[in-house]
């Protein structure tokens, strides 16, 4: 078995399909169906079952498709490693899409610039979510609010920020959940959002039902709000250089709920020389 075999099948796994795992490689299919019978045959097991023109991996598959991340991601670290001195490789970043939008511009901008030689991969995704893909390996390091406590994972401060209720401009002032009115519409994102979930505790503190309508990014967010189809919460500073913010009216919420630091979290057994360039970056 050989490394290069382990990132044919995790391609594979990860695409769904033997072409879309084919172009992403930049090789014909033909190739890629090769190499996974040939690992299926060293390992005496069918990492995927085939129905027809589709494919999708067995549980078999699905067992093998951890420890293939965990060594691709080992050997990937133990190279990183020989180059200390000068970052190289690979480095995933993960960030809430709030986070993405409103501060990495400048530390992105920054560390491309010290390390040329490194390949970034940024994606957003709630925290949640995050949280489970780099626990997985899927990611090297995430940008999340309010972080689960996990000893396989360590964890810095990254930016502090202050999360607001925006409603459109013509909302009565909002103090308590009771004034959002019976049965408000809340505009949130997906249930592993870290900021929706502060926001169904202050409703819950009001004892407040409320109908939640999930929307899939920031801009979407602040464009229903702008037309008055509900409230949503939001870091402030998203509201920098919003176009509309003229039709939207801000209200403070609890301190509790209010501040929110977001950190940087990473796997501790899988630290390398990029992760460490780019958290240096964060504090100049």
């Amino acid at each position: 078995m050989e490394l290069s075999d382990l990132v044919v099948f995790t391609t594979v796994a990860e695409q769904g399909g033997i072409t879309r795992a084919a172009k992403k490689l930049h090789r014909v299919p033909s190739n890629v169906t090769a190499r996974i019978q040939k690992l299926e045959q060293e390992l005496a097991v069918a990492l995927f079952i085939r129905d027809k023109n589709r494919l999708r991996i067995s549980p078999s598959g699905e067992k093998f498709l951890e420890y293939s991340r965990q060594i691709l991601a080992l050997a990937e670290t133990a190279i990183d490693q020989l180059h200390a001195d000068t970052p190289t490789g690979k480095l995933r970043i993960g960030s809430m899409e709030a986070t993405a939008a409103s501060r990495l511009a400048i530390p992105l901008t920054q560390f491309h610039g010290n390390y040329p030689d490194v390949q970034l991969e940024v994606q957003t995704n709630p925290s949640g979510t995050l949280f489970d893909q780099v626990i997985a390996g899927e990611i090297d390091l995430a940008f999340v609010a309010d972080p689960i406590k996990d000893p396989r994972l360590s964890l810095t401060p990254a930016f502090k920020e202050a999360l607001i209720l925006v409603s459109h401009c013509d909302h009565s002032a909002i103090k308590t959940s009771k004034d959002l009115g019976e049965r408000p519409t809340i505009l949130a994102f997906n249930p592993r959002c870290a900021y929706r979930a502060r926001l169904v505790d202050w409703l819950t503190e009001g004892q407040t039902i409320a109908n939640i309508i999930e929307i899939s990014s920031y801009h979407g967010l602040l464009a229903c709000i702008t037309a008055g189809m509900g409230v949503g919460i939001i870091p402030e500073s998203l509201l920098t250089d919003y176009p509309y913010s003229k039709s939207l009216k801000l209200h403070r919420l609890p301190t509790h709920i209010q501040q929110s630091t977001t950190y940087i979290i990473w796997r501790t057994d899988s630290l390398k020389s990029s992760m460490t360039a780019f958290i240096d970056c964060l504090k100049e």
